[in-house]
């Protein structure tokens, strides 16, 4: 699965994520990275549910929305 956008700054984000990951990765190592990992899922469940109870929909629907194959 990958996430895309319309986004014409996508480039410049995708570079910052990278620099990013790196950064932890050189800090933190492998446990860096999952604690990052598991820190960006949890805010993105929460961003879902806020989006979700905003709209009257179910976090399912809103993430399947987002996260569509």
């Amino acid at each position: 699965m990958i996430v895309q956008s319309n986004d014409q700054i996508v480039p410049v984000g995708d570079v910052a994520v990278r620099e990013m990951v790196a950064g932890v990765a050189s800090i933190g190592g492998t446990e860096g990275l999952m604690d990052l990992a598991a820190d960006l899922a949890a805010r993105l469940a929460e961003l879902i549910e806020q989006v979700a109870a905003a709209e009257g929909r179910t976090a399912v629907d809103v993430a399947d929305e987002l996260f569509h194959d």
